[in-house]
């Protein structure tokens, strides 16, 4: 009887564990999803799509040579008005992710357009499990 009890306890285990094996990933890493949301923010930003981008900017987005969310939005809305948006082109084929935290940079970024070439730095911060563009610095354009 003891024999019957412990293999049965045995073969419950031995399920157990087999099912813990079989279930699936828990989702992408933090690497994983910023890298496939810097993917998504870059067709977004060369579709020249303005309203989706800026969900894509935190509240407390803040930019050295721009100023904050609203004042990036009027900034953008300007710049496409005028036709400097034209041609412009971000390419994400260099930039690098580095990870600290709930925060993360996106560097270099490279944007192209009729004035040029230059190179952005984005910083990111994971607001309720979702990574969103808390800053950008363009010095270098």
């Amino acid at each position: 009887m003891k024999a019957i009890q412990y293999l049965s306890v045995c073969l419950m285990l031995a399920v157990l564990v087999t099912m813990g094996c079989a279930t699936t990933a828990k989702g992408p890493t933090d690497l994983e999803a910023l890298q496939a949301k810097t993917k998504e923010v870059a067709a977004v930003a060369n579709a020249k799509d303005l309203a989706k981008l800026m969900t894509y900017i935190a509240e407390d987005f803040e930019c050295p040579q721009i100023g904050d969310k609203a004042s990036f939005k009027e900034f953008l809305d300007n710049a496409k008005d005028a036709g400097f948006l034209d041609g412009v082109e971000i390419d994400i084929s260099a930039a690098k992710t580095t990870i600290t935290g709930e925060t993360a940079e996106v560097a270099p970024v490279a944007v192209r357009g009729s004035f040029g070439e230059g190179e952005a730095i984005f910083s990111t911060t994971k607001v309720k499990g979702v990574w969103m563009i808390s800053a950008m610095d363009i010095s270098g354009i």
